[in-house]
């Protein structure tokens, strides 16, 4: 028995989709996104790079026509962590993915983007548990 793996992440697409044929006549998409959480220890945010694959014919053409390098996107599918040599790659394939627009102060923008009228909440000292 297989045990499989599922995962949604959310990020920017880090180059442009690329449509794919395989040996045996079947197309697919392929693209890399990263996503991050800011580090206050390193002082910077740490991407975590995924290598995505994309199988549904449909979703294959709205990639191809209307995303792009930068695209903010949500990915869910099978994921699988691949050691190649000292490298290691994040994979998820079967996926499904939904194209949307990130907003101010979501998570993964970046500090220069977060609104002037937010408020820092100190929350270390009324801890409910």
């Amino acid at each position: 028995m297989s045990d499989i793996s599922t995962i949604t992440i959310t990020g920017n697409m880090t180059r442009d989709p690329e449509q794919k044929t395989t040996g045996g006549g079947r197309n697919v998409v392929e693209f890399t996104v990263a996503n991050g959480r800011w580090r206050r220890e390193a002082g910077s945010e740490q991407p975590t790079f995924y290598r995505v694959s994309i199988w549904n014919e449909g979703q294959m053409a709205y990639l191809m026509s209307k995303a792009q390098r930068g695209t903010f996107v949500t990915v869910s599918g099978e994921y699988d962590q691949v050691n190649k040599g000292d490298k290691v790659y994040n994979d998820i394939s079967k996926a499904s993915f939904k194209r949307g627009a990130r907003q101010k102060g979501q998570p993964g923008a970046t500090r220069d983007d977060t609104p002037q009228h937010a408020t820092t909440v100190d929350n270390h000292d009324d801890i409910p548990f």
